[in-house]
C-alpha cells in the first residue's frame, strides 16, 4: 500500500508541474517544451503493460520531438523490469531507481544544529553549484532550466531547503510535503567538501522536520546501482520497490 500511494503521488505531481499532459494511447505524455532541457519534464510514462518497445520507442518519438533526448519512465516494477533488457539491447541507458521510506532509527547521527532549513535563495545557490559539477553543468541554460522546474515543485506541493552547514551550504536537500507523505530530494553535496557528514546532517534535518509534522511515508528514490542508497540505509531508509526510466541521450550534445 505505502508503494502504491508513493507512485501515486509521484504520477500526479509530475502532471502538476508539466506544461502539458497528453494520453497517447499505449504512454502518457508529459511534456514540457518550454523548459526542453529539463529531461525529467519532458519524457513519456508508461501505461500499458502490452506495449512493446517498438511501440514505445515511436510514441516518444512522436511526443518529443521539441527535444533532443528521448525518456521512457515506468513506474510498475515487473514492467519496468521486463523493459530493460529490451531497451538497453536499443542503445538506452536503464535506470533503476530504489524507493526507500524511512523506516528506522539512523545508525549515525549528525552534531546539533549542523544542518537545518534554509531560505530559498541560499538552498538554490547551494543546488546550482553543486548542478555546475556534473556532466550537463557546463551548459548553464540546463541549470538555469532545472532552478525553474524547482520553483515548480515549489507551487505544486509544500517545498523547503535544507543544508549543511546552514551559514555556508555544502550539501544542500529539498523537502517536498504534500497529501500526508514527505519527500526528500535533490541531496547533492559540493565535491571539495565531501566526507565530512554534510549530507547526513542536511538529510536528517530534513527528516525530522518531516517527522515532527507528522508526514507517513517520508521516502526517496535513489539509483540502484550507485553508493548513495547505502548512506540512506544508514540513515534509516529502507527499500521497499523499484522504478525504471530509460533515457536516449541527446544527440550532437553534451547537456
Amino acid at each position: 500500500m505505502t508503494l502504491e500511494r508513493i507512485v501515486a503521488y509521484l504520477s500526479r505531481t509530475e502532471e502538476r508541474i508539466v506544461d502539458e499532459v497528453r494520453p497517447m494511447g499505449h504512454v502518457t505524455a508529459l511534456l514540457t517544451p518550454s523548459l526542453p532541457l529539463v529531461w525529467q519534464l519532458n519524457a513519456v510514462r508508461v501505461e500499458d503493460h502490452g506495449a512493446d518497445v517498438a511501440e514505445l520507442k515511436a510514441s516518444a518519438d512522436r511526443a518529443l520531438g521539441h527535444a533532443a533526448h528521448r525518456k521512457l519512465v515506468v513506474h510498475d516494477e515487473e514492467l519496468g523490469g521486463r523493459l530493460a533488457p529490451l531497451l538497453a539491447r536499443e542503445g538506452w541507458n536503464v535506470y533503476r531507481l530504489l524507493v526507500m521510506v524511512r523506516d528506522r532509527e539512523p545508525e549515525r547521527a549528525a552534531a546539533p544544529g549542523a544542518g537545518g532549513e534554509v531560505q530559498r535563495a541560499r538552498g538554490a545557490a547551494a543546488l546550482a553549484a553543486f548542478r555546475r559539477e556534473q556532466p550537463f553543468g557546463w551548459q548553464e541554460e540546463a541549470v538555469q532550466q532545472l532552478a525553474a522546474m524547482d520553483d515548480r515543485y515549489g507551487r505544486a506541493v509544500r517545498a523547503r531547503d535544507f543544508a549543511s552547514p546552514t551559514e555556508d551550504p555544502a550539501a544542500a536537500c529539498r523537502l517536498y510535503t504534500a497529501e500526508g507523505l514527505a519527500q526528500v530530494d535533490e541531496v547533492g553535496t559540493l565535491e571539495r567538501r565531501r566526507g565530512r557528514g554534510h549530507a547526513t546532517a542536511a538529510v536528517l534535518a530534513a527528516v525530522d522536520t518531516a517527522r515532527a509534522e507528522g508526514a507517513d511515508p517520508i521516502f526517496l528514490l535513489t539509483d540502484a546501482a550507485d553508493w548513495p542508497q547505502q548512506l540512506y540505509g544508514r540513515l534509516g531508509f529502507s527499500p521497499i520497490g523499484h522504478l525504471y526510466e530509460f533515457l536516449k541521450l541527446p544527440l550532437g550534445g553534451r547537456g
